[in-house]
């Protein structure tokens, strides 16, 4: 039976997704048998606390210091800065990777996380010396490895960026035999970064395989949900990390459109029971947290939540629009920039940009909608993980 062992980490719910997302088209596979195992490195006992904690830490910074966040991310995107954190990550991450490489005996390894490559590349330069010395110091500095051993067979390596538009140096690295990157403009920026372009692939962000193989209409879906068949359908999506979320709701609830609500509070307490108090002026079903997200979407015609690399991939995979209302500094505003230069959504950052976008949008028998489904659906992916899976079975 051949392994694939997926490095993943929960700072944010890209990553965990994007991984829970190949292993899922990984296992749908019927022609090879295939053990996925799914690891996350920073839970390790042996992975100093400083880096455990970072996983808990990240909500409260982006959320209570956007601007020193926003601060650490551009300061660290730097040559220098990146070799010194690289050799520090080696450090502190490599007995993790190794153990999980020399318990696990992966076919293949795939990587959701950018702290990650580095203690990896230094695993492979260990273990399988397969660059020269200049190659070796283009991205780290040769004094961070003392000796080579070879140790027999390669163990593909394939890395996936879980960013959209635009690519931190910490993901950098000699190491992959493969890069699955979001889109056309991120390939190109890897290229010009020294990447070979045979080893870079356009193939989104992994969303979850039912994105590209459900059959069923908006209708029947919407069916499910117990809404109206031919309601025009908005999605709302909230956590403790959207703001400003029920003050755009209650424009829309006032707005006078003829509209039906599918809202999801994310595991937000609050925020859930704000949604079940409030008085709405039309059909809605709330829910905390769902397992069902994807269907949700796929039943929707446009969707009110935050600049989240997850939860672009996936509304672009499911053709959706996107009603922009919160943006975190870093990876988000190139997400955000990403989907407003394609016309796949809006940034709404005041009330009055949330009235104008409604009306242009829902009048005209809804032309302005329109337009907006078939640029999301132009540069939607839902067969990434599809796409990412192939490539692993590639290598297999």
């Amino acid at each position: 039976m051949k392994r694939v062992l997926i490095l993943t980490a929960d700072a944010g719910f890209g990553h965990r997704s994007a991984a829970n997302a190949i292993a899922d088209a990984i296992l749908a596979r019927k022609e090879t048998e295939i053990e996925v195992k799914i690891q996350n490195l920073l839970d390790d006992p042996s992975t100093p606390a400083v880096l455990r904690h970072t996983q808990t830490d990240y909500d409260k910074l982006v959320r209570g210091s956007p601007k020193l966040y926003e601060f650490g991310y551009e300061s660290s995107d730097k040559r220098f800065p990146t070799q010194l954190a690289q050799i520090g990550l080696s450090a502190m991450l490599f007995k993790s990777f190794s153990d999980k490489m020399l318990n696990f005996h992966p076919d293949v390894v795939v990587n959701t996380y950018p702290l990650y490559q580095a203690p990896a590349q230094t695993w492979y330069l260990i273990n399988e010396s397969a660059w020269t010395s200049d190659e070796i110091t283009k991205f780290l500095p040769q004094s961070a490895v003392s000796k080579y051993s070879f140790q027999g067979r390669h163990v593909p390596f394939i890395t996936v960026i879980t960013d959209i538009s635009s690519v931190h140096l910490m993901w950098m690295s000699l190491l992959p035999d493969a890069y699955c990157v979001a889109s056309e403009k991120m390939r190109e920026q890897l290229i010009k970064n020294g990447l070979s372009a045979d080893k870079v692939f356009t193939t989104g962000i992994p969303v979850k395989p039912i994105f590209a193989t459900e059959t069923r209409s908006k209708a029947a879906l919407r069916r499910y949900f117990g809404l109206d068949e031919e309601k025009t359908t908005v999605l709302a999506v909230g956590s403790k990390r959207v703001t400003n979320l029920m003050d755009r709701l209650n424009i829309i609830n006032h707005s006078g459109f003829d509209l039906q609500l599918i809202m999801a509070a994310g595991g937000d307490e609050k925020l859930y029971q704000t949604m079940t108090d409030t008085a709405w002026n039309f059909p809605v079903k709330i829910c905390n947290f769902t397992q069902e997200m994807p269907l949700m979407m796929l039943a929707s015609d446009f969707i009110v939540t935050k600049a989240g690399g997850l939860v672009t991939s996936e509304s672009l995979a499911a053709g959706l629009p996107m009603i922009l209302i919160d943006v975190l500094p870093g990876q988000e505003e190139g997400n955000a920039e990403f989907v407003e230069k394609n016309g796949a959504g809006v940034i709404v950052s005041q009330p009055i940009k949330m009235i104008e976008t409604l009306s242009r949008w829902l009048r005209n028998d809804q032309g302005g909608l329109n337009e907006a489904k078939m640029n999301a659906k132009r540069i939607g992916i839902p067969d990434s993980s599809i796409r990412v899976t192939d490539l692993i079975l590639d290598r297999l």
